[in-house]
């Protein structure tokens, strides 16, 4: 249904009101405890104004337990969409409020994910694409060696990454207006600034009115291949284009209420990290098929290279997180896994056991592994003539990870093998 709003636009609700008002208080007041408890945003995006009232976790349980029992009569997708993110903010709540939840019981939960080791058939297979890739480059010796000369020569100087990260700004907004999504005149990332001591690789901060901020860890060392995948990531067509195309559309009416924000923990967050993930891929600068003008054929090699080994590495750091929390492994054999394993610097793999440790984070790391193979199978499958109808399922629908797979298979005409990593 749709209503008028005081500003006078159209407001589109999958619930009557109030239900729609305490669904989005029940997120921006989970938002207002991860705050004040662990001094971390956890609503990243909010669109509709809504304020969080909700100032204990008992009351926001209650108000869990208020619109449950009218979103089990919610038939077709929306019902499907609601009651898994409703379901989702319980399970986050008792997750911020220290309950003793396995962990796997929460990211099924919270994520609709699995919560199992990856084998290790699908390790060897990302190592082939890797060494077959460095080969192909002309690099000689044993993986190690090969990897390492490959960082070597694509290295960045840390004061010299936001600046090539400039360079990647206005050639992947271009290619994201031609091929994947429209955006309104008004967008536009304001700045790209170096950071220091955090965890994280990159980070995209909406500030509002289309525009938004990105920053870069420059504690860890940067290739040029390696931070093209990150720039699109955060920005083009990564997510400053799914923050500022959700923006536009609940302004437009076409965006419900009880979707208007963007959660970290639920069930949307293996898309919203699976999509720019893929970004690169949407371009078409990893794939010498594509027409790119300004990306050349030998730049897509080092991109595809780029994506393979970066894919290598998540699925160490992926199987740490759940080794660790799981309580499989000790903090120091996690880290020794990622380095000696999998190849990973001892700067990123302390990182990563900091971002999959963080109270916050450890139920929210699996969706990059995940969302990355989710998003990008479903974007291999789709016919190119069928792209633009796969592009509006990905940025102008909802979706949780089980709703997206549904509509990948209705859309294919196939079953959708998801988390399926041996078909590269």
């Amino acid at each position: 249904m749709n209503q008028l709003t005081k500003e006078g636009q159209q407001l589109l609700r999958w619930t009557d009101a109030p239900v729609g008002e305490k669904i989005v208080d029940i997120v921006v007041s989970l938002n207002e405890q991860a705050q004040k408890l662990y001094s971390t945003e956890v609503a990243t995006a909010s669109y509709s104004g809504v304020k969080p009232s909700l100032a204990t976790f008992d009351e926001i349980g209650r108000a869990i337990d208020e619109v449950e029992p009218v979103l089990q009569t919610k038939a077709g997708h929306e019902g499907e969409y609601l009651r898994s993110m409703v379901n989702a903010f319980r399970y986050f709540a008792r997750s911020l409020q220290g309950d003793q939840v396995p962990y796997g019981e929460l990211i099924a939960n919270i994520q609709e994910l699995p919560s199992v080791l990856i084998t290790d058939a699908q390790l060897e297979h990302a190592k082939e694409l890797v060494d077959k890739g460095l080969t192909n480059l002309g690099y000689k010796g044993n993986l190690k060696e090969k990897a390492g000369a490959w960082r070597s020569d694509t290295l960045i100087n840390p004061e010299d990454v936001t600046t090539v990260a400039e360079n990647f700004r206005e050639n992947s907004k271009q290619g994201t207006l031609q091929k994947v999504i429209g955006l309104p005149e008004e967008d536009g990332i304001d700045w790209i600034r170096p950071i220091r001591g955090v965890f994280w690789s990159g980070y995209s901060k909406y500030t509002g009115n289309f525009r938004g901020n990105l920053t870069f860890n420059i504690d860890r060392p940067w290739t040029e291949p390696i931070l093209a995948q990150i720039m699109t990531h955060e920005g083009y067509p990564g997510h400053q284009a799914f923050y500022c195309r959700w923006d536009y559309l609940f302004l437009q009416g076409k965006l419900p209420l009880e979707a208007s924000y963007y959660l970290i923990n639920s069930p949307t967050n293996a898309l919203f990290e699976g999509g720019p993930e893929t970004a690169l891929s949407f371009l078409g600068w990893d794939d010498v098929n594509e027409e790119t003008p300004n990306v050349p054929d030998k730049q897509k090699e080092q991109y595809l290279l780029a994506r393979n080994y970066l894919d290598y590495q998540r699925m160490f750091t992926t199987n740490a997180c759940y080794m660790y929390n799981l309580g499989h492994v000790s903090k120091e054999e996690a880290v020794h896994y990622m380095i000696n394993r999998g190849g990973i610097t001892e700067i990123e793999a302390n990182n990563a056991f900091r971002f999959f440790s963080d109270p916050v984070q450890k139920t929210y790391f699996p969706c990059y592994f995940y969302g990355r193979w989710m998003v990008g199978n479903a974007y291999k499958e789709t016919p190119k003539e069928k792209r633009k109808e796969y592009f509006s399922i990905l940025y102008d629908t909802p979706h949780t990870t089980n709703t997206f797979i549904k509509a990948i298979s209705e859309l294919t005409g196939k079953p959708f093998n998801a988390f399926n990593t041996l078909n590269q």
